[in-house]
Parts: structure tokens; sequence; C-alpha cells
């Protein structure tokens, strides 16, 4: 049996969690990013020129997740399509042992996604080791 639709559209939730946070991150950088006012000290240009590049790999993060956002979301409409579902239906799913969203497209192809409920958390099994990738470095923020 194939995922292929729930798939995307757990991916589609995942990304939409993931560009609102990056993009809160990005505005709060933006937001208090340091003004240059005249200084003439190196080091207070070079915390101005490090705030900055900060802002600029934030933004680079909030365009790549958008990118890939937008792409899931036109594939959802393409199945969404294939089946002839009609704008306002509400689709259902679940990501196991997290929580069950709801999705729907508009008349205007806009994809919305919620999540409806947690579910509970599955029972951990001691025999079973369970291995969590991670794309960070230790010790560093992940941006």
């Amino acid at each position: 049996m194939t995922s292929e639709f729930t798939d995307h559209c757990t991916q589609y939730y995942h990304l939409t969690k993931l560009l609102s946070a990056q993009d809160e991150r990005f505005k709060n950088l933006l937001d208090n990013a340091p003004p240059y006012t005249g200084q003439r000290n190196l080091s207070a240009l070079d915390a101005i020129i490090s705030h900055n590049r900060k802002v600029q790999a934030a933004k680079a993060k909030v365009d790549k997740t958008l990118k890939a956002w937008q792409e899931t979301a036109q594939t959802i409409l393409k199945m969404m399509q294939y089946f002839n579902i009609p704008p306002r239906s509400i689709l259902t799913g679940q990501i196991p042992g997290e929580l069950e969203y709801e999705l729907w497209a508009n008349e205007k192809d806009e994809v919305y996604i919620i999540k409806a409920r947690d579910l509970p958390q599955e029972e951990v099994n001691p025999n079973i080791i369970v291995i969590k990738c991670w794309n960070g470095k230790k010790g560093e923020e992940e941006d």
C-alpha cells in the first residue's frame, strides 16, 4: 500500500510549521538589527555586518522552505483535482503518535492545514531503540 497522498499532506503540515517558525525568527532578527548611526569603531561595524549576515541566512531559509511549501501545495492540489475533490472539502490525516490534522483547499486553490487534535503518545517499548537524526552541529543554534 502506498501512502503518497498522506506523505505529501504530512510534509505540508511540517513545512507549514517550519515556515512559520523560520519566518518568525527572520522577522525577529530583522526587527532587532543594529542600525548604522555613524559608528567608526570597526568592532561595532563588524557586529552590524555579522547581524546582517544572520538576517540574510534566515531569509534564505525562509525562501527555501517557502518554495518547498508551495511545491507541496501544488502537488496536493493536483491530487485533489485528480480525485475531483471539491473546494472546502475537509480531508483528515494523522501523524501517528503525534496529532490529527485537517486539510482543505478553497476556490482560489489555496491549501490550508490545521492541527485537529493531539493523539495519545505511543507506549515506549524498552526493547525498541529509537534513533533520531539531526542536521545541526553540537552546541550550535539552528538558524
